[in-house]
């Protein structure tokens, strides 16, 4: 299999990178147009605390849920996938969150935007917003390509029925022959969102926790054990019998 772009293999540092642009426009055209530079957050709560602690409780919210829409999806991918540079058609899954929506993961993204949006000024949220989208949307035709090169007739019945990032309300039936999901995989695989779920809610339970930088630090260890820990058995995967939809 040909190596994906460079793009796509530079995705958690192109989506960091979207994210970091985002926060730097804001302020910019915030002080250009004379607008607060204060994030989302502060506005909205317009120094009352007791409204800090509901603003990030509902944020917390969304990051728990990407927390467990990724490691939902990550328990039947396993996580040398989820964290191979190159992208992968091992097998076409329709178990889980899959038999929802074709990209779990990507889905588990767009969930954890609206507590990152919590920290920027409004006029940066349209950025971070689309610009996220947009790059998930080209990670998501990239790999269903190659699922359609591998898979052909079975990916285009499985893409008819189940979109790529907003989910069904209904689920598809799944395949009998799917790999059972792997949770401690699914959780080695999301530490670092796991890392960013907790923070979402200790900030929740006591917003002067923001004020203590190193707390941050969390996010980052748990980036570099997640990174450490991505090495699923290659045999298990080339190993997978095919399923009904594959035949």
């Amino acid at each position: 299999m040909n190596p994906s772009p460079l793009w796509y293999r530079m995705r958690g540092i192109t989506i960091l990178l979207i994210i970091f642009l985002s926060f730097r426009l804001a302020y910019g055209i915030s002080m250009v147009m004379h607008q607060s530079t204060q994030p989302t957050a502060w506005q909205l709560a317009d120094n009352s605390y007791m409204r800090f602690h509901w603003i990030f409780a509902i944020g917390a919210l969304f990051a728990i849920a990407a927390f467990l829409m990724r490691s939902w999806g990550a328990a039947y991918l396993r996580s040398a996938i989820v964290w191979a540079h190159n992208a992968s058609a091992a097998r076409l899954i329709v178990a889980g969150p899959f038999r929802y929506v074709r990209n779990p993961l990507y889905l588990g993204n767009l969930l954890a935007l609206p507590w990152i949006a919590l920290f920027i000024p409004p006029i940066g949220i349209p950025i971070l917003l689309f610009g996220t989208f947009l790059f998930l949307v080209a990670l998501a035709h990239h790999e269903g390509e190659l699922l359609h090169q591998r898979f052909v007739d079975a990916y285009e019945r499985y893409a008819l029925q189940v979109p790529a990032l907003l989910p069904r309300i209904v689920p598809i039936a799944a395949d009998p022959l799917a790999p059972r999901p792997d949770w401690r995989e699914g959780l080695r695989s999301e530490l670092f969102m796991l890392s960013f779920a907790i923070v979402a809610v200790l900030f929740a339970v006591d917003p002067k926790l923001i004020e203590l930088r190193w707390i941050w630090v969390i996010p980052l260890l748990a980036y570099f054990l997640q990174r450490f820990f991505a090495t699923a058995p290659k045999q298990a995967i080339a190993e997978s019998p095919p399923s009904d939809w594959e035949g």
